[in-house]
């Protein structure tokens, strides 16, 4: 089970967590692996917030005129590995039944989420940034003119300023047209020491050009690297601590 820092602990219940309990609304604790229903999460009485290790997500749109989404899952995503600093990268996995379903009525299926991710406050007070955003998915295409993306637009949320685009595809040819991970460090194209939060525009889009034509995809991994501020020497700390909290010290 995933414990929250310290400071949040005591407010902990169980996986997945509500930790505003007696309220309506609650904010939701993902371990890695961990799955809650995206039509649950965008629905009444939800706050469309959750809680993915030092990260807080907050889900704030989602549109589509082909996809239900009762039919997609939220799953945690928690880096086995860690960075120089003792760091994982932290995201999410959108899971479920993408794809052109109806074959030959020349419209794109398309899906929309705009969601921010944030440091959690405890964790920023110790010198934790974002840097890097890396998208990830297992999209395919065939038949003539079929194609399976998705374009990410991302800003900088305290400033609202815009960093970049990502995408990744797989556009039908002779062979494919195929890029299946996109990712750009944000603290190296702009010279910066890190951000607090990101606001984030996912569009998935996928299309059969043909009755003989399929467009799918099963999944779309999103995930964020992290470091220190400058000067953060207490980093050292804080990655001891998330280290024995991931023991169950």
């Amino acid at each position: 089970m995933l414990q929250l820092p310290r400071s949040l602990a005591p407010l902990a219940l169980s996986m997945p967590a509500l930790l505003l309990a007696g309220s309506a609304q609650a904010v939701i604790v993902l371990g890695n692996g961990d799955v809650i229903n995206l039509g649950a999460l965008m629905g009444n009485g939800s706050d469309r917030t959750v809680i993915i290790d030092d990260k807080m997500f907050v889900f704030e749109s989602f549109s589509s005129s082909q996809f239900n989404a009762n039919n997609f899952s939220v799953i945690g995503f928690i880096s086995a590995g860690t960075n120089q600093y003792g760091l994982r990268n932290v995201g999410f996995d959108l899971t479920g039944p993408f794809g052109d379903g109806t074959l030959g009525d020349n419209l794109v299926h398309e899906m929309n989420i705009q969601y921010e991710v944030s440091v959690l406050p405890d964790y920023y007070s110790r010198g934790v940034r974002l840097c890097d955003a890396r998208l990830t998915f297992n999209g395919s295409a065939g038949g003539d003119g079929s194609f399976s993306r998705v374009d990410e637009t991302i800003w900088d949320l305290d400033t609202n300023t815009y960093l970049g685009q990502m995408e990744v595809y797989d556009i039908a040819n002779t062979p494919n047209i195929t890029k299946l991970v996109d990712a750009i460090d944000f603290c190296d194209v702009y010279g910066t020491d890190g951000y607090r939060a990101f606001e984030v525009n996912k569009d998935l889009k996928f299309f059969a050009g043909s009755e003989n034509g399929f467009s799918t995809a099963s999944f779309v991994r999103q995930e964020f690297s992290q470091i220190p501020s400058p000067g953060a020497l207490a980093l050292v700390g804080l990655g001891g601590l998330i280290a024995r909290r991931r023991r169950g010290a």
